[in-house]
């Protein structure tokens, strides 16, 4: 991109921007169906979720239907300063395609890269101040007239709350990173954190990885921040849970750490039943992000031996 990552993320970085550099076939516009562009805002494209977000990047993923094989399908763009003058667009789909054969896989990939291709270029057009093609005004489609039907939402009511917690950290972001920014780093935050965190598969830091913790896996990544899920069961209510890990450099020599949770909390009684879920885990999470600031400013904790009845899950 010809132009900063300010001036990019400005015009391209608003999650309903979708509407202007890929607008949808049948004319029809983004629109927030819940919440107001911040982490948990569903949009109308795919009711997609806004589930982890940085000064410059932000993730998304789509919630599961009913009889309908679910694939993680995950979102992660970013715009990553070059120079004064010059930034890059970065874009990753994730997604499992286990379910599909080779020839249908191939044709998926294919699908997606031909998509993003389409997206990028509209997006360097807009970023870079041109203005993108007027297109034919649509044809209001007759009722069921070329179109799919899909199945219903699992959770047809969502309710996604967000629990942001923060904490000050007396040093450079590099070194808060390299306490918490492995996925398994958890296992070092004393009884606060997850001493028997393991990776059961993939490459640590690499999209797709999965700790033994949830069947939590890596779908969104940036330099100093990634964001991670936990797998659907066969049974039970599906949260899309979320979580989001970053370390933001304030001075030099500070940092805040960020870690900021965003869940369907609809499958819960009521009001207080919703309070107290929040509060444990704002509770848990300040533990964990406290353990990082001892860490990292070079302290120590007491060591922790792995109690084999304690639950791996949140």
């Amino acid at each position: 991109m010809d132009a900063p990552a300010d001036k990019v993320w400005a015009r391209v970085g608003k999650f309903c921007d979708v509407g202007e550099w890929y607008p949808a076939a049948d004319g029809s516009t983004c629109t927030y169906l819940a919440g107001d562009g911040d982490v948990g805002t569903v949009r109308s494209v795919a009711h997609e979720v806004l589930v982890g977000k940085t000064p410059y990047s932000y993730t998304y993923a789509q919630a599961p239907r009913e009889n309908s094989p679910y694939n993680l399908y995950h979102g992660t763009f970013e715009a990553i300063p070059l120079s004064a003058t010059s930034s890059r667009l970065h874009y990753v789909l994730f997604f499992d395609t286990s379910m599909l054969d080779s020839a249908a896989r191939d044709a998926y990939l294919k699908g997606r890269e031909t998509m993003l291709d389409v997206q990028l270029k509209n997006m360097k057009l807009l970023a870079e101040g041109g203005s993108m093609l007027a297109r034919p005004n649509a044809t209001p489609r007759q009722s069921g007239e070329g179109r799919v039907v899909q199945a219903a939402y699992l959770s047809p009511n969502p309710h996604y709350v967000v629990v942001p917690v923060q904490i000050q950290i007396n040093s450079t972001a590099d070194k808060v990173w390299s306490t918490i920014g492995h996925f398994c780093d958890i296992a070092k935050l004393g009884a606060a954190g997850y001493p028997r965190c393991q990776i059961t598969s993939g490459t640590d830091g690499e999209y797709g990885v999965v700790r033994n913790i949830g069947r939590e896996v890596l779908v969104g990544k940036t330099a100093y921040s990634y964001t991670y899920t936990q797998q659907m069961r066969a049974t039970g209510f599906y949260s899309l849970y979320h979580g989001t890990v970053e370390s933001r450099a304030v001075t030099p020599g500070t940092t805040t750490l960020y870690w900021t949770l965003v869940y369907d909390n609809s499958n819960l009684p009521d009001d207080s039943a919703r309070e107290t879920d929040i509060s444990n885990r704002r509770t848990r999470f300040t533990q964990m992000l406290q353990n990082v600031k001892i860490l990292s400013e070079g302290g120590s904790l007491p060591p922790v031996s792995p109690d084999p009845s304690k639950p791996d899950g949140r």
